[in-house]
């Protein structure tokens, strides 16, 4: 994507912003509890149903012209920086915040944020050398069971990206974080990871749930075998805390 086009206006050297925040604990991962502003992009080419960030996507319900209006790169570097950006680290979020990598105004935020930056994406699209340069972690969260039901695994699940994710992992750039709602979800995860040749231990998982509570009961169901797995496991901090 070159432009973006909203309400059939075609707006070159913007890029669909859905919220900015901060500095908050960033609740999940191997950087749990890091000092964090967040910058959420819109748009995905997913449709996870339980997805916690769908005024990003979700045309059925949300107006995106309304739920992820279009700035510029300084207004959203701007915004970060009002928000905690250059104290901790930076993550764009979305939606697919890789979507817009090859625009302009996205290689014009990555280059004026300061500090560390981390991208969380659903592992569909690979960076380019001038984000994987710019880009000090990767939190790749390819969609499984539940999260991606709506979608076919052809795709979610691209087994190229994939591996070159992989290839970053063992750089020490990325980590792969999967959501999971019961056992056999954490299996389906684990045979992800052998396909893949992702190493286990640059994988969390994280029980699937909206509330402390949901989170929680799920996570007791599916620990044991996520240590049995060796892999890593995740909680949701900003859900404990009720902070965002």
């Amino acid at each position: 994507m070159k432009e973006l086009e909203i309400a059939g206006t075609v707006m070159a050297g913007f890029l669909p912003l859905q919220e900015v925040f901060g500095p908050v604990p960033q609740g999940e991962g191997p950087y749990t509890g890091r000092c964090a502003c967040f910058i959420r992009l819109g748009r995905c080419n997913l449709h996870c149903p339980p997805c916690d960030s769908k005024r990003t996507w979700d045309t059925s319900r949300y107006n995106l012209a309304m739920t992820c209006p279009p700035r510029t790169a300084e207004e959203i570097v701007e915004m970060a920086e009002e928000h905690g950006a250059g104290s901790g680290i930076t993550v764009i979020s979305g939606g697919e915040p890789l979507l817009w990598q090859r625009t302009a105004a996205w290689q014009q935020v990555l280059a004026a944020l300061p500090g560390d930056v981390h991208i969380e994406t659903n592992g569909t699209v690979f960076p380019n050398a001038f984000t994987a340069e710019r880009v000090t972690h990767f939190s790749v969260s390819p969609k499984i069971g539940r999260m991606g039901a709506a979608d076919p695994a052809k795709r979610r699940i691209r087994p190229e990206v994939l591996g070159g994710f992989a290839e970053l992992a063992r750089a020490g750039q990325a980590a792969f974080k999967f959501v999971a709602a019961n056992t056999g979800e954490v299996e389906e995860a684990a045979q992800l990871v052998r396909e893949s040749g992702i190493p286990h231990d640059k994988v969390w998982i994280m029980p699937m749930g909206a509330n402390d509570a949901t989170w929680t009961a799920t996570g007791r169901d599916i620990v044991e075998q996520v240590m049995g797995c060796g892999f890593n496991f995740t909680g949701r901090l900003h859900l404990t805390l009720g902070v965002r």
